[in-house]
């Protein structure tokens, strides 16, 4: 009686295995092989699923990125106010990235391929992940604003500058060997752009508590 394979299942196991090889020997010095060794199945195998070692890659990213979404969609929509929600986000990011603290620099290594490769593919998929993140962004801007904790900010340019300042943190982190809190460094961004942006009400609320943070530092 032959063997069924449960084909979604052996993906995600090939897909595990590629981000293990390509996190310790980067894109393209990896060989198909290298991965059918490390997944513990015959290099034919992975061409089933796999056209070529650049949608392998790309699957990759796109795994990381659905858990990503899944999880802050699953955390935003569990928070019962604006406040919360930031929170979710922000420890949603640092769970995301420390998980994957021994292959954080695949990440950098994707967003340089897709500027480099013909294939539309890779920059489609690392824009959907910046749109999903830069429309929550706004939506959440407008509900702290609505809320009365921000004074009236242009929710798209803030969004904009979130996002920087969260890539730049992330970048920094990954440059500098992970020396320092990566959840430390998001709260203390969360504190300054905080202060700056709350509405007279709320900065007489919570100023005493995040000017200890701003103290603090990281």
């Amino acid at each position: 009686m032959p063997v069924l394979v449960d084909k979604s299942a052996k993906r995600l196991e090939i897909v595990r295995s590629a981000a293990d090889v390509f996190a310790r020997t980067g894109y393209h010095e990896t060989k198909m092989q290298d991965i059918a060794t490390a997944a513990d199945i015959g290099k034919g195998t992975i061409y089933e699923y796999f056209r070529t070692k650049e949608q392998l890659f790309l699957a990759v990213y796109d795994v990381w990125m659905s858990d990503y979404e899944a999880l802050i969609q699953q955390r935003v929509d569990a928070s019962p106010d604006a406040m919360s929600k930031v929170d979710a986000i922000r420890d949603s990011a640092v769970e995301f990235y420390e998980s994957r603290a021994e292959q954080a620099p695949l990440l950098l290594e994707f967003w340089a391929h897709s500027l480099r490769t013909d294939n539309p593919a890779f920059l489609e998929r690392i824009t959907r992940t910046r749109t999903f993140l830069h429309n929550l962004g706004i939506k959440l801007t407008r509900e702290l604003v609505d809320a009365g904790w921000f004074t009236e900010v242009d929710a798209k340019a803030f969004a904009d500058l979130e996002a920087g300042i969260s890539d730049g943190i992330f970048l920094a982190w990954v440059l500098e060997g992970r020396s320092f809190s990566l959840h430390k460094a998001f709260t203390f961004r969360q504190s300054v752009i905080g202060l700056g942006l709350l509405s007279p009400d709320a900065r007489a609320l919570l100023h005493e508590k995040l000017g200890r943070k701003l103290k603090r530092g990281l």
